[in-house]
């Protein structure tokens, strides 16, 4: 089985920052290092790890792997936050929820 969850990438970065003891720059680093690519405080970051490990920091995790969410994805993700949150699905006439974050993972 595995666990996800899907942080604002200034979030994780405060995240990081609070949790683990991290300086900005080093969360950001080790977040380019997850990822392989560049730190984007605007993406959506999926973070996904084995349900067996418990680890109180997010580096303290093994098998923790990091990824910018791509469009597809956040299309699944806000169908999912909008039936979860009793919210009905989106017209075609409404914005998209996390529509600032669309557009990150192909670059």
């Amino acid at each position: 089985m595995e666990c996800s969850g899907t942080w604002l990438g200034s979030a994780l970065l405060a995240e990081l920052c609070a949790g683990d003891g991290m300086t900005e720059v080093e969360a950001a680093t080790w977040l380019a290092r997850k990822t392989g690519r560049a730190f984007d405080a605007g993406a959506l970051y999926l973070l996904l790890w084995s349900d067996q490990e418990d680890a109180k920091t997010w580096s303290a995790f093994e098998d923790l792997r990091v990824k910018v969410m791509s469009d597809f994805e956040i299309d699944r993700y806000e169908a999912e936050y909008r039936r979860t949150n009793g919210l009905a699905p989106r017209r075609p006439w409404e914005a998209r929820l996390f529509n600032s974050s669309r557009g990150r993972a192909s670059r």
